[in-house]
């Protein structure tokens, strides 16, 4: 089985994501980003950042069953490879049970999944958006546990695990990142 096309990833988002879909076309995005900056298949791992979340909505009100059956069944409409659909769930490890190894797409996908929720929501509240962020202001929000409530802190802090690069280094990549979507 091949990679599906870019053009039938955003067909699937569009048609499966409503709450989600902003934070999935960002994450498509960043992986996109740093996959032409580390040398990789940018449409592949555009592709699996789109889709790494497309069944949230419709599971939302069991997220227990988050990159489950749905999740294939889903993922069956493009004929996506277990390879793809592997690296998409091994951002969810803990209710996949797909480990993200040694894979260098899994590593950056689990480790942009919750910092990019966390720097657009801190994005929001500044007039200028992502231009002049810095990480003096990212650390400081980070340590605000009432902002961003929602967003685990935890998992911010996966590319300090999985990468080796401190939360703040990794925070202003993703920042160059999300200035280019």
């Amino acid at each position: 089985m091949s990679t599906p096309s870019r053009e039938q990833a955003e067909q699937l988002a569009q048609k499966y994501l409503k709450d989600t879909l902003r934070h999935c076309q960002q994450v498509g995005g960043i992986m996109e980003y740093f996959a032409k900056e580390l040398g990789q298949d940018s449409n592949y791992w555009y592709i699996a950042g789109l889709l790494h979340d497309i069944d949230r909505d419709y599971v939302q009100k069991d997220s227990g069953k988050h990159l489950k059956q749905e999740f294939d069944t889903i993922m069956d409409e493009i004929n996506a490879p277990t390879e793809l659909r592997d690296d998409m769930k091994s951002h969810g490890y803990r209710l996949s049970g797909v480990p993200v190894g040694d894979s260098l797409i899994r590593k950056y996908l689990i480790s942009v999944d919750e910092l990019s929720g966390f720097l657009h929501a801190y994005s929001l509240m500044r007039p200028t958006k992502f231009e002049g962020m810095e990480r003096s202001g990212i650390k400081k929000r980070l340590k605000d546990k009432t902002f961003a409530a929602g967003v685990d802190r935890e998992h911010v802090m996966n590319c300090e695990t999985y990468l080796g690069i401190p939360v703040d280094t990794f925070a202003m990549q993703v920042v160059q990142a999300m200035k280019t979507l």
